[in-house]
């Protein structure tokens, strides 16, 4: 361990802590407020009944294209496309991944998030020999916060990589070995009692495919509708409890909510090592580094936090938002507890082309804000701070 690492371990605890504590503070402020949550079908109301302006979200949906949803109060009072397509949603649903490991603990199926996958993955413990066998040390929780060093030079636990290929490892270890599910059988973890089940899924969303621009990769990469990703992100905006039902032990899903990395922690070199590529563990999407670190990354979930250039992840946002962003912010699910607000996209902005939202980094970042600011303009009441 080099000395920035040992500097940042030093002061890791608390700021750790610190994050933690402001993140909790974001659920836990809507979800001591318990509205009800959505039946079979969602019930509806007016925008205005709701506080936003119904020419101004028909405004904001005819230029962000697409397709999505917007939830206050548990109650749907916006939308626009076609909220009930089943599409690729990029990385936007990877909080589903979190969710599932966070489960298998409560499950008794994994023993912690410190727990080296090694005992499920027992291949990657001959990889990179000139390294020390570094990947013997890889555990859920480096692959949930991107930390795993998979497929690159560094140890775990040592820098941050936005690293795709790890999160194809983490998906195959738990769908295939943890939850002993073939790959034809994983649509079953995504529609079964712990989650679609419970939450009601009107669209069943499935994992059990090939995308055509990465024909090898394994299966895992989520294709969900809207208003389904409006169900997931409604159930971390109730802290982890359904209408009554607690989905996720509440222990856990505070841990789920705690984890942020720091704005400081440092970022892979981008050296890439030994990885099981040849043996068909692929990539989920993209490559091994694809973006800044932010310091907002936690369990798959992005936070608005501060960020290494002292602003906050997005300026616009309330301080509480949280959210899962997929392609730069094409797709996404967004979380703003102040309002009781859920706020889902799908594929927006497509005529702009894939390079006006590339890199997966700062253009993404202040898309979405951008996009977040004229959505939030629509209120008619003022956002209390």
């Amino acid at each position: 361990m080099n000395g920035g690492i040992r500097k940042w371990v030093g002061r890791g605890a608390l700021a750790l802590a610190l994050a933690g504590a402001a993140t909790c503070a974001a659920w836990k402020v809507a979800a001591a407020r318990r509205p009800p949550c959505p039946g079979a079908h969602w019930t509806t109301k007016a925008p205005e009944a709701a506080g936003f302006s119904a020419a101004k979200l028909q405004a904001f949906a005819d230029r962000a294209g697409g397709a999505g949803c917007l939830v206050q109060g548990g109650e749907m009072i916006f939308t626009w496309g076609d909220v009930a397509f089943r599409g690729d949603v990029a990385s936007s649903c990877k909080p589903i991944y979190a969710f599932l490991t966070f489960k298998a603990i409560e499950l008794g199926l994994i023993g912690s998030l410190d727990e080296p996958i090694l005992r499920w993955a027992p291949e990657i413990g001959d990889l990179n020999a000139e390294l020390g066998y570094k990947d013997r040390a890889i555990t859920f929780r480096h692959l949930l916060n991107q930390t795993s060093g998979y497929g690159l030079a560094e140890k775990p636990g040592e820098a941050f990589a936005y690293n795709d290929f790890a999160t194809g490892l983490l998906v195959w270890t738990l769908f295939y070995r943890v939850y002993g599910k073939l790959p034809v059988q994983y649509d079953e973890l995504l529609n079964g009692e712990w989650l679609g089940a419970a939450l009601g899924f009107e669209d069943q969303p499935t994992a059990n495919f090939q995308n055509a621009s990465y024909p090898s990769q394994h299966r895992g990469r989520i294709r969900m509708s809207a208003r389904d990703m409006a169900r997931f992100a409604l159930l971390y905006l109730r802290g982890g409890e359904w209408n009554g039902r607690r989905l996720l032990r509440q222990d856990l899903f505070e841990q789920a909510m705690d984890g942020m990395l720091p704005p400081d922690f440092p970022r892979t070199s981008g050296r890439e090592a030994e990885d099981l590529s040849a043996q068909g563990w692929k990539s989920i999407g993209g490559g091994k580094n694809q973006k800044n670190h932010l310091g907002c990354l936690g369990y798959f979930w992005w936070h608005n936090e501060t960020t290494p250039d002292g602003a906050r992840f997005l300026p616009d946002a309330p301080p509480r938002t949280f959210m899962g962003s997929g392609y730069g912010g094409r797709f996404a699910m967004v979380v703003v507890p102040e309002l009781d607000l859920v706020a889902v996209w799908i594929n927006v902005h497509e005529e702009d082309g894939k390079t006006a939202w590339s890199p997966l980094g700062e253009i993404g970042r202040f898309k979405v804000n951008d996009m977040l600011r004229e959505l939030l303009a629509a209120r008619t009441e003022r956002i209390a701070p």
